[in-house]
């Protein structure tokens, strides 16, 4: 069968998160509404992945930004720090493995697997920041504005951090709850989630 979201009645429970539905909480480069140097800001520019694990830890989904049974999403967090802990290990040994050689004479294996390497990672995270705005905006029924039919992939390719921010304030309730850099979903243990 096929899956769909709708959002959650208000049930006046106090232990959820209250996101706007129908409009983003604020726009995509509002990235500084919180203060320059925020939790939740800092971690968006300088660990766009780990931010990107957080809200999708928040949102119940899995790596690759889609919803999913909770089997499937508890370890969301662990998977993409694992998958981004990897890839930077792998592309920085490469570096020390092509440093004997001259920039004219790398071996060709190196630069292909470089290529590969960077392609690959590059794909992933540009489709699952793609499929978690689609979630985030599925969820909370909010309509495309711009470059209709494209606009998550548009904002996910060319604003990177912005859209990571966005999402990150939309689904977070940072004037309520502090924001954390270094926890699962960007906030202390114990406080409501999105779902």
């Amino acid at each position: 069968g096929k899956t769909f979201l709708t959002p959650l009645p208000d049930t006046g429970d106090a232990n959820r998160i209250k996101a706007p539905t129908g409009k983003w909480k604020d726009g995509l480069f509002n990235c500084f509404s919180l203060g320059v140097c925020h939790p939740s800001l800092c971690c968006a520019f300088f660990c766009t992945r780990i931010a990107m694990a957080q809200i999708m830890t928040r949102m119940s989904l899995t790596w690759l930004g889609e919803p999913g049974q909770k089997v499937a999403t508890q370890n969301t967090f662990k998977v993409v720090v694992l998958l981004v802990v990897a890839y930077m290990i792998y592309s920085t040994s490469l570096e020390v493995a092509s440093m004997d050689y001259g920039p004219g004479n790398t071996p060709i294996l190196i630069l292909v697997l470089k290529s590969v390497g960077s392609f690959l990672f590059t794909v992933w995270s540009l489709y699952s920041l793609c499929r978690t705005r689609q979630s985030v905006r599925r969820q909370y029924s909010i309509p495309e504005e711009h470059c209709h039919g494209c606009e998550d992939l548009c904002c996910s390719f060319f604003c990177t951090c912005c859209t990571v921010a966005q999402m990150a304030r939309h689904t977070g309730e940072y004037e309520t709850y502090p924001g954390v850099c270094c926890s699962t979903t960007g906030h202390p243990p114990r406080t409501p989630l999105t779902v």
